[in-house]
């Protein structure tokens, strides 16, 4: 694979999305092929069925492939799941060469010394996210290197995985034929793709909805500060639509897509929608009116989840930029009303931004905005430092990675 293209893959519970794309001198994404197969071997963002998800990955990446007229033979993943979570940690290290000058070695003892943290044992630290740093009594340092003090602090948002359910997604992308290139927390993806500056240095909470699960990412003073993954998604809306009408979920997802509304404010105009049934039965009549209120309930659910999570988190009164909605779950029509009804906030869908030329329109659709955020320089150019991004076996420590010296030299390089 030549060292400008990059493929990203989204693996959902409803659907694999793959997107391959090349990377201008400029840093733009130059989108050269994209797929969409559906998936039935994940639940709720984990592998149930590694021969169903492989073939749902080999499929969209052949169709990529295809499409661009290239090969790839590695990929960035996403990685989501009930099995997700996410703690802040402060530490701290005393500065003890002679002109008390910050250097890549404190950063180094101050990064190792997050390994000593307790940690379940079937988990490992997928991420370890720098949220700001404290020199002394200084606050709200970004890059500490070459300050003077006695003391160096850090408040870091680390995010830990299951071990297994690594393994797991590791082992249907290598079925597929592929290699496993940076695995990134899938909310961390989206909102690399979706979110400008502004809004993350303002204040900003990214909610993804998708298929089987909901990520969250909250940024404040352009740092993350607090990540959620939810199993409360898209694909519940369709069930109760299915069960509401006693129709099957080809037909409760079409309905949802093409007459449903996510809060009664949003509909245009009350109409009957027919709906064929199977064998000698007249079609079924279903009212907007009933449909809408199926389907208010639900994401009135999901969203209140997330806006209790928010004030447990204490960071409502933080999100000054207001909520960006993205996945495909967000293309229910009035979501943004229902978004603002629930958050009192101003709300807005996240489409991917600042893409190249290629086919870069026909991805500008929130359902590619984790497979477009996967793309966009990996792990090291978004400021997140990796113990284990490839998970081969189990162990009972994992706090062992690869090259911390230089991992951790690259990661301030790019700062």
């Amino acid at each position: 694979m030549k060292k400008n293209i990059i493929a990203g893959l989204d693996i959902g519970t409803t659907k694999t999305c793959a997107v391959i794309a090349e990377t201008t001198i400029d840093n733009k994404l130059d989108i050269l092929g994209f797929g969409v197969a559906s998936s039935e071997g994940m639940l709720r963002g984990t592998v149930a069925n590694i021969n169903k998800t492989s073939e749902s990955i080999r499929q969209a990446i052949n169709i990529a492939e295809n499409q661009a007229g290239l090969k790839v033979n590695a990929v960035n993943i996403g990685v989501a799941g009930i099995h997700i979570s996410s703690m802040r940690y402060r530490n701290y290290v005393t500065i003890n060469n002679p002109d008390r000058e910050i250097t890549d070695h404190d950063l180094e003892r101050l990064f190792n010394d997050v390994k000593m943290i307790r940690i379940p044992s079937d988990y490992f630290i997928l991420h370890v996210i720098p949220e700001e740093y404290f020199v002394d009594d200084q606050e709200g340092i970004k890059n500490p290197i070459g300050m003077y003090g006695t003391r160096l602090e850090a408040a870091n948002h680390i995010v830990l995985a299951q071990i297994t359910a690594a393994q797991n997604l590791n082992k249907a992308v290598e079925r597929a034929g592929l290699k496993v290139n940076q695995t990134i927390l899938q909310p961390i993806a989206s909102a690399n793709a979706v979110l400008d500056e502004n809004e993350k240095e303002l204040g900003v909470a990214m909610i993804d909805i998708g298929g089987g699960t909901t990520d969250v990412a909250v940024f404040v003073n352009g740092s993350i500060r607090h990540s959620k993954v939810i199993g409360v998604a898209g694909s519940h809306v369709t069930n109760d639509i299915r069960n509401a009408f006693n129709i099957v979920t080809e037909q409760a997802e079409k309905l949802k897509i093409e007459y449903g509304y996510a809060s009664p404010k949003a509909i245009i105009k009350e109409q009957d929608i027919y709906i064929q049934s199977g064998g000698p039965r007249a079609p079924v009549r279903i009212s907007a009116g009933v449909l809408t209120q199926v389907i208010y309930l639900r994401m009135k659910e999901l969203l209140m989840l997330i806006d209790h999570e928010l004030k447990m988190a204490k960071l409502k009164d933080q999100i000054r930029a207001g909520i960006i909605l993205t996945g495909g779950g967000s293309l229910i029509k009035g979501c943004e009303e229902l978004a603002i009804e629930v958050f009192g906030l101003p709300s807005r869908i996240g489409m991917p931004l600042d893409l190249g030329g290629g086919l870069a329109q026909k991805v500008e659709n929130p359902v590619y905005s984790t497979a477009i955020g996967l793309l966009m320089g990996g792990v090291e150019q978004m400021n997140i430092k990796t113990y284990q991004n490839y998970v081969t076996s189990p162990r009972k420590n994992i706090s062992v990675f690869k090259s911390v010296g230089k991992k951790i030299k690259n990661f301030f390089d790019e700062l």
